[in-house]
């Protein structure tokens, strides 16, 4: 197989090394006359750098790199407002990465000079990259590692939609010995309080400081002058009123090497593929600088479509995985660096404890973490299974109170292929199916009754599993909706799940295109279901729910089945450094905004109301005209009208 890498930055040559290793034919095409290295220094997690440490053995360059373990975050005048520990996080020159990289890849494939035109398409798919040189090159896969303003992206997708600019950010390097006496405290920023205006500084080595300077585009009108002593004076200007640890910076600084960021991002593509070419790094996705976490990000595609390519024997299933894997994630990156924006530009706005840090995720708290990705875990469950219903309170109780710090991943465990030869805990046929779902409803608040055994058998679990896969390649939390509705349909509603009417009922209350769903379900969909068949069976899972706690992608715990909701909080606590707690959480508006749907004991329990107490409250709002309500053999399902509004 060969893959022709159009770009050689850190996305392009961390993939190219990747396939490299893999045995691939690969070829790098860079538009530049030389090794292309645009920008100083940048902020890296261990996340990404653990990738890359693994090319030390063919590396004939050392990776250099610095250590930043505190933030301070304080205002013009130096008074403090916030310091806070960092694990793991690491400055890096990007000449210095680049090189590394370089030096780990065969410099017969590294093409210079490639500007990229156009491709070559035959029978719909791409044969060949031809470039503005006039050469050609040709592959069997083709990846877009050229940056935000890619080419590739445009051949692909069309003209980029891209946010307006709001900040621009003054970017450069200076020796300097008051800024590297502070080394007690490496990431140093002065930000405003009433203006969209910072400066910062983190050592790049042990003699040399990466600065920045952000500020509101509104607030200067000659911004855009490039001149080095315009551009000093500028800055100064801006700065009158800060400490004199940033003047001192911006005197040792080289303004001849500084340049103007204008910043921006865009939407999350709906995908980062089409036929056999694919995006990479920011040609697929932009998140604004405020979140550091772009160079990272880069590197996570690079390893997350490689190790795609291992898992899927078609490219179409490895691109889509891969868009199921990552697109979440950046998505949450792209978020989060636009409230980060907004914070900077109106700071008055924002109290206290709503202040953002950048490095840490979490929309609405701030955690001491060195990862930008939260807690993870793995979650093997069925669409038939009981105990995974009777659990829903508790998983939904949980994101309340970890929301963005969880990432929960779902993953299908196959419960029942078919009824031959099937024998599970005393249960080999429908009607005992029935008898054990009329037996759990007994003993457990969450009502589900038997009666689609017996009306309508359902004959395997893999159809709605399949679908709920197939739903994730298209919206992750659309497909948890999806997931849950599908549960109500056959626990409550007795529905036979396999069938494509009722599927299809799931999916459009959920907000899914059906007819995308539909078409991945014979592809796309079930190659993932048998993904997830294959690392359930490496895990060793044997029945539903498990549940696999992850830190740095090594498991440290496991639960198996039915568990009570403090065995489970009092697990994620042990990984879970939470700094605030959840207000108001009880309030029928947060609950409804979250989970449009719920039972009555659902709403119980999730709330911390008692029963009698949930019926006032829930006939309320239906006398309102705010939910409406659906009566099941055991419960009744009240659900979140649409376009309906909580009354002050």
């Amino acid at each position: 197989m060969k893959a022709v890498v159009i770009g050689g930055g850190i996305a392009g040559m961390t993939l190219a090394i990747l396939l490299k290793q893999r045995q691939w034919d690969v070829i790098v095409c860079e538009r530049s006359s030389s090794i292309f290295v645009h920008g100083h220094a940048f902020l890296m997690s261990y996340e990404g750098l653990a990738i890359i440490n693994e090319f030390k053995i063919h590396a004939s360059t050392p990776l250099l790199k610095q250590r930043v373990d505190l933030f301070s975050l304080k205002r013009p005048d130096s008074a403090e407002k916030i310091k806070v520990q960092l694990f793991n996080w690491y400055c890096l020159k990007r000449v210095n990465l680049v090189s590394f990289l370089n030096s780990c890849f065969t410099k017969d494939n590294f093409k210079t000079n490639r500007s990229f035109s156009h491709f070559i398409y035959e029978n719909g798919k791409a044969t060949a990259a031809v470039f503005d040189n006039g050469e050609i090159e040709f592959g069997d896969v083709f990846i877009g590692a050229d940056g935000s303003n890619s080419n590739v992206r445009e051949a692909l997708f069309g003209k980029t939609i891209f946010t307006s600019i709001e900040v621009n950010e003054v970017v450069g390097t200076a020796v300097s010995k008051i800024a590297l006496e502070g080394k007690k405290v490496p990431f140093q920023k002065f930000q405003s309080n009433d203006k969209g205006l910072a400066f910062g500084f983190i050592p790049a080595s042990d003699e040399e400081v990466v600065w920045f300077m952000q500020y509101d585009r509104k607030l200067s009108k000659v911004d855009e002058n490039k001149d080095p002593k315009k551009l000093k004076s500028f800055c100064i200007d801006m700065l009158k009123d800060y400490p004199s640890a940033v003047k001192a910076v911006l005197d040792a600084a080289d303004f001849n090497t500084a340049y103007i960021w204008k910043t921006r991002d865009f939407d999350l593509l709906p995908k980062f593929h089409k036929n056999n070419v694919v995006l990479i790094g920011d040609a697929a996705h932009l998140a604004l600088p405020f979140t550091s976490a772009g160079t990272t990000n880069a590197i996570l595609d690079a390893k997350c479509l490689a190790e795609s390519f291992d898992h899927f024997s078609t490219v179409k299933d490895a691109f889509n995985n891969y868009y199921l894997l990552r697109s979440e994630k950046v998505k949450k990156h792209t978020e989060q660096g636009r409230l980060l924006k907004e914070t900077f530009l109106n700071p008055q706005k924002f109290s206290e404890r709503e202040f953002l840090l950048p490095l840490i995720p979490s929309k609405k708290r701030r955690i001491e973490m060195d990862s930008l990705n939260p807690f993870k875990i793995i979650y093997f469950t069925d669409p038939i299974c009981s105990t995974c219903w009777i659990i829903q309170p508790i998983l939904r109780k949980l994101k309340l109170e970890f929301g963005d710090l969880l990432d929960i991943e779902y993953r299908m465990g196959g419960l029942l292929p078919s009824w031959k030869n099937y024998n599970k805990g005393g249960i080999k046929t429908p009607l005992d199916a029935a008898k054990h779902w009329e037996e759990v409803n007994i003993s457990q608040e969450m009502a589900l009754a038997g009666d689609v055994w017996i009306d309508d058998p359902i004959n395997s679990s893999y159809p709605p599993s399949i679908a709920f896969k197939s739903a994730q390649i298209q919206d992750n939390d659309k497909a948890i909706s999806f997931l849950r509705r599908l549960k109500e349909l056959v626990f409550l509603e007795q529905k036979n799940i396999t069938k494509w009417e009722v599927i299809e009922e799931a999916a459009l209350s959920s907000g899914l295109d059906t007819a995308v769903l539909k078409e991945d379900i014979a592809s796309n969909g079930y190659n993932l279901f048998l993904l997830d068949l294959e690392l359930a069976k490496k895990l060793n899972v044997r029945s539903f729910p498990t549940f696999f706690f992850l830190e740095n992608d090594k498991i440290m715990e496991t639960i198996i089945g039915e568990r009570s909701y403090e065995s489970f909080k009092k697990t994620i606590a042990q990984y879970i450094l939470k700094t605030d707690t959840l207000e108001e959480t009880h309030k029928p508006e947060t609950l409804f905004s979250m989970f449009h749907n719920m039972t009555e004991n659902e709403y119980s329990f999730i709330s911390n109301t008692p029963i009698k107490e949930t019926r006032v409250i829930l006939n309320e709002l239906y006398q309102q005209d705010i939910i409406t309500k659906y009566d099941s053999k055991y419960d009744i399902v009240w659900m979140l009208k649409l376009n309906s509004s909580f009354k002050n």
